[in-house]
């Protein structure tokens, strides 16, 4: 019968957290360097972990595997195992708690990134999923000037929502300070990018990067890729949230 026991991957640091929020809870956790189970578990990774074939068989059989996507290799091993695979990334209420952590993140880089106050910076706003959303609805409150660019038209329709201009890809971005992107494509080429401003500081949110670092580095702008925000700066809350995702998974 499977054991109620947590096995946690705490070599992501808000992982440390989420071990932590469950012992608080009353659950029998322990950390995955200290692991004595043989049985079945719940093992849990952040969901930007990537893993091997190999480390997959060696989850014990009939566990449960708490983490983000996997390719239909991995999942055909898990089904002969016999394990459930608990994709963190599908909760929406995980995916959105996340994204306001990033944001608050975004505000800390862009502060840092440039030399100039906030509020007297122009942003431009690539992408408005979740994480656009949510860094607009930030900047928002604290009354800064930004604008929206996308091509998808949902998107378009709720961000007129909040008031803001907001435009296509095909503008030009020559008018702004800062560039957030949150669109894994190359959205920023060098063609688009030759005529931002000198001091123009670029943030990539994006899982993919929307620019090529060649083309940054020749035009001598200002630019961060920044992956991960949420376990970076905020790593006890990210945590928190994380243990609240997987305990809501254990629901379903």
């Amino acid at each position: 019968m499977k054991t109620p026991t947590f096995v946690i991957d705490t070599s992501d640091t808000r992982m440390f957290y989420t071990m932590r929020y469950l012992q608080d809870k009353k659950y029998k956790v322990c950390s995955i360097a200290n692991n004595t189970e043989v049985g079945a578990a719940y093992y849990c990774y952040g969901p930007q972990k990537r893993f091997t074939n190999d480390e997959l068989m060696n989850i014990p059989d009939k566990s449960d595997l708490f983490c983000g996507n996997l390719n239909d290799m991995q999942k055909k091993i898990l089904d002969a195992k016999n394990i459930t695979h608990h994709n963190l990334l599908t909760d929406e209420i995980f995916a959105m708690d996340n994204a306001l952590l990033t944001a608050e993140g975004a505000l800390m880089l862009i502060i840092r990134g440039t030399n100039v106050s906030i509020f007297s910076t122009k942003i431009a706003i690539l992408g408005y999923g979740r994480v656009g959303k949510a860094i607009a609805t930030l900047l928002k409150g604290i009354d800064v000037d930004f604008n929206i660019f996308s091509d998808d038209y949902t998107e378009r329709s709720i961000a007129r929502l909040l008031g803001k201009n907001i435009f296509d890809l095909k503008n030009n971005l020559n008018d702004y300070d800062v560039i957030i992107n949150t669109i894994p494509a190359k959205v920023l080429p060098l063609s688009k990018l030759k005529d931002a401003k000198k001091s123009c500081y670029i943030l990539d949110l994006a899982s993919y990067s929307g620019a090529e670092m060649c083309d940054i580095n020749s035009l001598g702008l200002a630019y961060d890729n920044a992956l991960g925000i949420p376990g970076k700066y905020s790593p006890k809350t990210a945590g928190e949230i994380l243990a609240q995702s997987i305990l809501r998974n254990l629901e379903v």
